[in-house]
């Protein structure tokens, strides 16, 4: 009974504190003014205290680089891609063409063709226009040094239009030198202008280059060739000639005998005149172009050990000219034999057609006589 009180009466005591925690308490009320006040204090003294602690911050962060160790990567082998490349695209410049311009395309004589002296022929050249301009009538074909061979100064390029990408052929008369020895001639084109220009871009001369033989020409060889005509006064004869034609006779001898008795192994004229007192015979030869520097050479006499008296003359026509005597011998038989030999100089450049003559001195009887080994060389 006495233990029920007191627990009943000590929760009674427990309950009546509890209950009396929970009535209000008084608080003194504040302005809303002192509350932003403080606030704004309270603000501003945070943002000072960060930016202190982020100052002291900067301030323990070490300078120092930090390194990294490397980590060994394990590669897979693969198939490395091919780079792909885009290519840049450069402009073009633009080259602008000469207004006169040509190209060689071909020739005919080839460099070097020999030509007799005096010899004429035609040379075709074909240029092709590479310029931008027109050639036309007033272009010209000029002469620019060495030998001309004998064309004038200028030609007129054509009479019609040379479109820049067409060709010409260029055709020139020419007429070999009369010297022996190699010849050249360079051309260029002139415009209307006057200006000269040439082949490419060096503006290079087009040419002709020849040789010239000096002139070499066998007498005795050529005895009965085709234009030698042997006559006497009783008209033409025939070649070769018999031995005892009382109109006179030439033949050719493999083996002659000079007048010392030496039998020759090089082939000679055997001549003997018209058998009439004076009689003569003469042998004339075709036109042949005579360069510089050779001679008439041959040996005369009389055949073997006949008793001839004779006369020999070189005569000559130049160009179907008059005909003239350039040098004359007297032989008699004396053993001996006479080595002849005549300069030609002043017949150089000419066509000249030279005539073998011998002459019986009076009585024609043994007028058996020798052109031995007669020719033109230099």
């Amino acid at each position: 009974m006495n233990k029920k009180v007191i627990f009943l009466s000590l929760g009674l005591i427990l309950s009546l504190g509890l209950v009396g925690c929970n009535y209000p308490v008084f608080v003194e009320p504040t302005s809303q003014l002192d509350a932003l006040n403080t606030a704004a204090a309270q603000t501003i003294q945070a943002n000072q205290t960060q930016i202190m602690q982020t100052n002291q911050a900067i301030n323990q962060v070490p300078t120092a680089t930090a390194t990294l160790e490397p980590v060994a990567e394990t590669a897979t082998p693969t198939s490395s891609p091919e780079p792909t490349f885009t290519p840049t695209i450069t402009p073009t410049a633009t080259t602008k063409v000469a207004c006169d311009q040509a190209q060689f395309i071909s020739e005919t004589i080839p460099d070097g063709t020999d030509f007799s002296p005096g010899e004429t022929f035609t040379k075709t050249w074909t240029l092709k226009n590479v310029g931008s301009c027109i050639w036309d009538s007033e272009y010209d074909v000029v002469f620019v040094e060495g030998n001309a061979m004998n064309v004038p100064a200028s030609k007129q390029l054509t009479t019609g239009t040379i479109e820049p990408g067409q060709s010409i052929q260029i055709s020139l008369d020419l007429k070999a030198p009369n010297a022996s020895g190699t010849h050249r001639g360079d051309f260029k084109l002139r415009n209307a202008s006057g200006a000269i220009f040439g082949i490419g871009e060096g503006n290079k001369t087009f040419w002709v280059k020849i040789d010239v033989a000096g002139t070499v020409y066998d007498f005795t060889k050529n005895v009965c060739a085709s234009g030698v005509v042997w006559r006497s006064s009783a008209g033409i004869l025939p070649c070769p000639g018999s031995t005892g034609d009382s109109n006179g006779y030439v033949r050719k001898i493999e083996n002659p005998v000079l007048e010392n008795g030496v039998i020759d192994n090089e082939p000679g004229l055997h001549v003997h005149p018209e058998m009439v007192n004076d009689g003569w015979i003469k042998g004339n030869y075709p036109e042949i172009a005579v360069t510089e520097g050779v001679y008439f050479t041959s040996i005369i006499g009389c055949n073997g050990n006949s008793n001839c008296d004779v006369r020999f003359r070189l005569n000559y026509k130049i160009e179907g000219g008059a005909e003239e005597t350039l040098a004359t011998w007297h032989e008699v038989q004396d053993s001996t034999f006479n080595r002849v030999k005549v300069d030609l100089s002043s017949l150089a450049g000419k066509k000249v057609q030279f005539i073998l003559v011998v002459l019986a001195n009076g009585n024609y009887a043994n007028d058996n006589a020798l052109w031995f080994g007669p020719r033109i060389e230099p």
